[in-house]
This record gives C-alpha cells, sequence and structure tokens, in this order.
C-alpha cells in the first residue's frame, strides 16, 4: 500500500485511495465475485479513476476488460475525490461482507471519517514521514503534486511539465492532458481532477 502514502499538495482534503488485495492461498481460490463484486460497487459510486495493475486502467483497458481478466489474485485500485462517494462505497463494501482485505487511504480525519461513516474502526495507521535526504534533484511543488500520484514513478517530471506547456499554448485541455497521462497510472489511483486544476496553474505560470 505504500504506493499511495506519499501523495503531497493542498487537494487531498477530499481523496480517498482504495485498495482491494486477496491474500495468495489464503482467500484468492474463488474470490472472483467477491472481486467482481467489490468493482462493481466502487463503479457504481463513480471514482475519478480506477484500474488493475495487471491489465490496465479505465483508460487503458475500461470496465469490461478488467471484469474479463479477473483471478483470485486480482488487484483492484481506484481514486476518489468526493468524501460523500467514498463514504458511501466503504459503507457498501463492509455490507458486503466481502472477506477480503481492503485498504482506504487519505488523510487522517478524511479516512476516519470514511471508517466512521461505515460503523467501523482502523485498526491499523501506516503514515509517510514525508521526504528525507539530498532533495536538490525533486521537481518543484506543483509538479512535485502530480507526479506523487503515481506511486510507481510512471508518470515523470519531464511529462507534467510538457503537458502543462501544452496546456498553456491550446494544444490540449488540462483535462485531456491529465488523462493522458493517467494511461500511464496502470493500477489506477491518479487523480485526473486534481492533475487537471494543478496543470492549469502550471501553465498559467508558464
Amino acid at each position: 500500500m505504500t504506493h499511495s502514502l506519499h501523495r503531497t499538495g493542498s487537494h487531498l482534503e477530499n481523496e480517498i485511495v482504495f485498495i482491494l488485495t486477496p491474500s495468495k492461498g489464503i482467500n484468492s481460490e474463488g474470490a472472483e465475485e467477491k472481486i467482481k463484486k467489490f468493482l462493481d460497487i466502487i463503479v457504481s459510486n463513480r471514482p475519478v479513476h480506477y484500474g488493475d495493475d495487471r491489465v490496465g486502467n479505465q483508460y487503458t483497458a475500461g470496465y469490461h476488460k478488467i471484469v474479463e481478466k479477473i483471478e483470485g489474485i486480482t488487484n483492484i485500485h481506484a481514486v476518489f475525490n468526493n468524501l460523500g462517494k467514498a463514504q458511501k462505497a466503504l459503507k457498501e463494501i463492509v455490507e458486503a461482507d466481502l472477506g477480503l482485505s481492503v485498504v482506504v487511504s487519505g488523510l487522517f480525519d478524511s479516512a476516519k471519517a470514511c471508517c466512521e461513516a461505515s460503523g467501523i474502526q482502523y485498526h491499523s495507521i501506516e503514515h509517510s514521514l514525508g521526504i528525507w535526504g539530498n532533495k536538490s534533484s525533486l521537481p518543484e511543488e506543483k509538479p512535485l503534486e502530480i507526479l506523487t500520484m503515481c506511486g510507481h514513478g510512471l508518470v515523470s517530471a519531464n511529462l507534467i511539465q510538457f503537458m502543462a506547456d501544452a496546456v498553456r499554448d491550446d494544444e490540449k485541455t488540462a483535462q485531456e492532458a491529465a488523462e493522458e497521462m493517467a494511461r500511464l497510472c496502470l493500477c489506477g489511483i491518479f487523480n485526473t481532477e486534481s492533475a487537471a486544476l494543478i496543470l492549469t496553474e502550471l501553465a498559467a505560470i508558464g
């Protein structure tokens, strides 16, 4: 789950990331229908982005291909930009009682609010201690906000600047640029709505 912990920026207040992870050899056998149920709950609550890190995300694979390729070891990821939608999704997941591990990631208060709205209490916390060491090669603050949306490092600082320039020059809309970058984030936790807003800010800076 550590690839979702290091997100940074001012857009995180209402952002919640979900990850479903079956345990191979423990509860993965015959888990396909449970995983599909989880995916259906997620999609019905309209996340910003979702995906399966082995198959692709909503832009590269789409719902039907992800469902077609579901196996007992499939991991499903999603990101919400609306706390109410995330709370509703988690409540439905709890009620479905799937018996599979679901991790909720976000700011402490937001994640806690999701749990409380679903009638559950978190049992553990994994906390990012930030970035340590020589930070001289890191991007500036705004590009870093986009870069950390893809915890596997598939969206580079150079690509972010390229997309910001394209938005500035009216070659792409901010949303188009954000969705193009989101295609690279296979697991599906790249927040296109927030990325579009940040790209607009970067484009205005020039």
